[in-house]
């Protein structure tokens, strides 16, 4: 069970007046799996993902999610997208409303919809007493986490996340990897879209790097490393210069945790020596 997109491409505009965003693009995408688009601002990611769920339509190629065509509806429920803005993606007038619009969508109805709810709510860590207010009336993380749970209350097979960590505190981030380290084992395949790389190098098992709307890159974070000079994160880049200046670190580093880890056994070496 899997997205699987086949040589897609895909243009705006008509004409003469035509711009290529995308341009033969081809990759897969299995449940349980977390995998991470990057790539600059600009070079098709949004474009990209919103062919994962039928929101866009590929010129040529295909799509298919589940053996599905992303045309058909049902693929909105499989695949969930959360955009970088989340208040663009709440409208309702409480909380409650919010997370059940998307299974009432879908025809559920009931003691069921009250459990779709109750257990999206919870599965994002937010109280049960907060489905009663405004989404408008939550502070910036608290939406996030409701939009996400608007997203996970149609059990979606596989969760698309663009730029997931705008705007979120060092422990808001925690929270939200916690949360999709959970769906993973769980057997959600988890998409990561973001132009920093720092955001999902330690937290997806593939990287997809587009650039002008092509795959330049495509393989685990450490081969990203090892064959492509730039750009990298700026932990690899110390951990580069540390190496290029003698000292015995290793520099296919791209966490903060094992940069120290790195940096702390060199200096407990050279310590050792004197």
């Amino acid at each position: 069970m899997s997205i699987d997109v086949r040589d897609i491409c895909f243009s705006y505009g008509k004409g003469k007046k035509k711009v290529p965003v995308l341009k033969d693009i081809t990759f897969s995408i299995g449940r349980s799996e977390s995998v991470g688009i990057v790539g600059k601002v600009g070079c098709g990611k949004t474009t990209l993902i919103k062919h994962l769920n039928g929101l866009l339509l590929p010129d040529s190629g295909s799509v298919t999610v589940d053996g599905l065509p992303s045309s058909k509806k049902e693929v909105c429920k499989k695949t969930g997208i959360l955009f970088q803005h989340p208040s663009k993606q709440l409208f309702c007038r409480t909380v409650f409303e919010e997370i059940a619009y998307g299974p009432m969508n879908f025809g559920i109805r009931g003691d069921e919809l009250d459990r779709c709810v109750h257990e999206a709510i919870r599965e994002v860590g937010l109280a049960e007493e907060i489905l009663e207010r405004s989404p408008f009336s939550l502070s910036g993380g608290e939406m996030r986490l409701v939009a996400l749970a608007g997203v996970l209350s149609s059990s979606p097979d596989h969760l698309v996340l663009d730029e997931p960590t705008s705007g979120l505190s060092s422990s808001g981030k925690a929270n939200l990897f916690r949360i999709l380290n959970s769906l993973k084992n769980n057997g959600v395949g988890i998409v990561l879209v973001s132009h920093q790389l720092e955001d999902v190098l330690d937290v997806v098992d593939r990287l997809i790097y587009l650039d002008n709307g092509e795959i330049v890159f495509e393989g685990t974070p450490s081969e990203y490393l090892a064959s492509m000079p730039s750009p990298v994160p700026q932990v690899t880049e110390l951990m580069r210069g540390l190496k290029g200046s003698g000292i015995d670190v290793k520099d296919d580093v791209f966490s903060v945790d094992h940069a120290f880890e790195e940096i702390y056994n060199a200096w407990s070496k050279r310590k050792g020596n004197f």
